[in-house]
């Protein structure tokens, strides 16, 4: 027997890249190769057109073998206004698929669950297993409060801490800029606060959450979403050492939020580039082995959703849900298709959760703990984006961290480079957009929705960020 798998090219000699570019630059007759075949991200990273060799090092960190039955958490959010309406949701996506619920709370009650008493809280997850269901918060004002109102559900319902798993999902910082607001002098006071009094009773609860998805949404590149990301990591893994707790424990109290897009390569390559950012961050503040591991939810983007098309919509969320799982997330989110147009009706809430449910049983996506894992492609997308990113999170540092790079307005200005570029790429017809640029319906089925968000552009709101394929549809239509 040989001792080859690959006995059949054994007589060919092995190819260079400026063997494969000469071969390309005589099929082009002439054309300019980098100009014809060469492509880069926003951040200017190259990606193509062809890789021969893999970065040492770029493999993810620490990926996890994942349950066959139920792969990552299939997290949906529940914005209903009314706990009678929010917990008919819940019970119509839990019967349905669905295994962690997101709360989007809004004190005013415009945008999300006003809950701001114990009891509306309760009737909001009146019939929830919370030891079956994982329960995260996305509080867009007063996250203190809220999450004391869920850690005395816990309590009232006599919940054994130790099965209770979930989230608060505080994020001052990230919060604070998406709302152009200052923080608040006991903001970090009260969370620390918080933290001892989780982690005391509820030991496997996340506490922060490391909100770049917000970013990305209003126009960052994957490396600033990144970046960014680590800036927030570097902040709460400070803010909870400071309350006594060691860096496992602090590594663990700890999940990132990120977004998914069309881009299914680059989106790819981001998240194994988010667990080596994180897992070296941890690693310098002292954390030691599965705590350098990152607890990674990742949101299908808002900014890539058709108001005009919402039907075209199911094919963004398939290609962001595919990349999010073939990522290595460990809890994805589907938003409803019509989230750029108005409140979800009941069927877009199934449609998006049934999305979980072909990815994972009938594309079997769980069944691979990495299957990027190899390719070159993916492996130096990954690498030069850590780098990037990396760069970038320095910098950040140096002007004094995350807040104060954000109470500078710098790190909102970066942001914005970065939209127009994207903007400027879809007018150029650089980045086409199915059904608004590209292959557009004349006559576009319309979808039902549940009411109108009540403004896109608030401050509060929950679709406050800038989505390219909406203004880029308006734009059209006022030149029309």
């Amino acid at each position: 027997m040989t001792d080859t798998i690959r006995s059949l090219a054994g007589d060919f000699p092995p190819q260079t890249p400026e063997t494969w570019a000469g071969l390309a630059e005589k099929a082009l007759r002439g054309a300019d190769f980098d100009a014809t075949l060469g492509r880069s991200t926003i951040d200017g990273i190259k990606r193509g057109p062809a890789f021969f060799s893999r970065p040492d090092g770029a493999h993810a960190v620490d990926a996890t073998p994942r349950d066959l039955h139920l792969p990552w958490g299939m997290r949906q959010t529940l914005v209903e206004t009314t706990p009678e309406a929010a917990n008919m949701a819940a019970l119509d996506d839990l019967m349905g698929g669905t295994s962690e619920l997101e709360l989007r709370l809004d004190p005013t009650g415009e945008f999300g669950l006003k809950a701001n008493e114990i009891e509306l809280l309760d009737s909001a997850l009146k019939g929830v297993d919370l030891t079956l269901a994982p329960i995260h918060l996305d509080s867009l004002g007063g996250q203190g409060h809220h999450a004391h109102l869920l850690l005395t559900l816990f309590a009232r319902r006599r919940i054994d801490g130790e099965q209770v798993s979930g989230g608060l999902g505080l994020h001052p910082v990230e919060r604070a800029a998406r709302q152009g607001i200052a923080l608040d002098d006991q903001c970090f006071p009260k969370a620390a606060a918080l933290t001892e009094l989780a982690q005391a009773a509820f030991p496997n609860l996340k506490i922060f959450r490391c909100n770049a998805a917000h970013m990305f949404e209003a126009g960052a590149s994957e490396s600033q979403e990144l970046a960014i990301m680590a800036a927030s990591a570097a902040t709460y893994m400070r803010l909870i050492m400071e309350t006594g707790l060691d860096a496992n424990a602090a590594a663990k109290a700890i999940e990132a939020h990120l977004a998914a897009d069309t881009d299914i390569h680059l989106t790819i390559a981001k998240l194994r580039a988010a667990r080596r950012i994180f897992a070296r961050i941890a690693e310098s503040f002292g954390a030691t082995g599965e705590a350098r591991r990152l607890s990674l939810h990742v949101t299908t983007a808002g900014r890539m959703l058709s108001a005009r098309d919402a039907w075209t919509n199911l094919i963004r969320n398939a290609c962001a849900g595919f990349a999010a799982a073939a990522g290595g997330a460990d809890a994805i989110t589907v938003r409803p298709m019509t989230e750029a147009i108005g409140r979800p009706t009941g069927f877009a809430r199934r449609v998006a959760r049934n999305l979980h449910i072909l990815l994972a049983e009938e594309s079997h996506l769980g069944k691979v703990t990495d299957p990027a894992a190899g390719s070159y492609l993916h492996e130096t997308l990954a690498d030069s984006l850590a780098q990037s990113a990396w760069s970038l999170f320095q910098e950040i540092e140096r002007r004094g961290g995350l807040v104060d790079a954000f109470a500078s307005g710098w790190l909102q200005g970066e942001i914005d480079k970065s939209r127009e570029a994207s903007l400027a790429r879809i007018a150029d017809g650089k980045a086409p957009i199915l059904g608004v640029t590209q292959y557009k319906d004349p006559d576009p089925r319309p979808v039902e929705t549940d009411g109108d968000w009540p403004d896109l552009n608030a401050p509060e709101g929950a679709l406050s960020a800038t989505r390219f394929a909406a203004r880029f549809e308006d734009e059209m239509e006022a030149a029309q």
